[in-house]
């Protein structure tokens, strides 16, 4: 029991060191690379944690190694900007000049529930106010307001901005939260010269009971 103890202590002491050595940013601004070394880290801790009969030299060598590798390709990720785009990806845009951008979406998995969900963490519940949303290598999104955002009018909202169509397909439940119907929301898109729902990336009633509709040819 109290060489378990010892060991678990001594192998803490190498993994924080070895995190310290790696840096604050690996740490912040985490990419594949870095996670992948992060978890291997973890791994590599956890084995002669559990098993006494793995000296723990073999433990300290496989975390030193991984640390070297992790110091060497940022060293020359930094040197070749080329090599730093193959491991840590680039930024993707997501929303270009007010309008999603589908193939990116699909290129990086996103579905539009999840961008409409990170849009609003950041306190953001309206995408036509968005001029641009740009997901990071390090998975976080940048966000950059319209210049309406800060100009519009501070008056009490009907309710929040609900997504009535997204993808192709119209969301009944939210419709029912309006206490309308589908044939209300044909008469709207027809409005806008669309005849099938299906050709809606997405459609939103705003807060202020407006629509925000992007074709998914735009």
């Amino acid at each position: 029991m109290l060489v378990i103890f010892i060991r678990s202590i001594i192998l803490y002491i190498a993994v924080l060191i070895s995190l310290r050595v790696m840096g604050k940013g690996e740490i912040a601004e985490m990419n594949c690379f870095d996670l992948v070394i992060t978890l291997l880290i973890a791994e590599v801790a956890s084995t002669p944690m559990e098993n006494n009969d793995i000296p723990m030299i073999y433990g300290i060598a496989s975390l030193t190694g991984l640390v070297f590798m992790q110091t060497l390709i940022s060293f020359l990720s930094i040197k070749f900007r080329k090599l730093g785009k193959v491991l840590s990806g680039k930024p993707s845009i997501l929303i270009n000049k007010g309008k999603i951008d589908y193939k990116e979406l699909k290129k990086e998995k996103i579905t539009i529930t999840e961008l409409l969900e990170q849009l609003r963490v950041q306190g953001h519940f309206n995408i036509k106010y968005i001029q641009y949303a740009i997901l990071e290598t390090d998975g976080n999104l940048s966000i950059v307001p319209s210049t309406t955002y800060k100009s519009t009018p501070a008056v009490e909202y009907n309710h929040l901005p609900i997504s009535l169509i997204m993808d192709g397909k119209i969301i009944k439940e939210n419709l029912k939260l309006l206490d309308k119907d589908k044939k209300w929301l044909m008469d709207n898109l027809k409005s806008q010269n669309i005849k099938d729902p299906k050709e809606v990336l997405i459609c939103i009633l705003d807060e202020y009971d407006k629509f925000f509709i992007q074709k998914k040819e735009d």
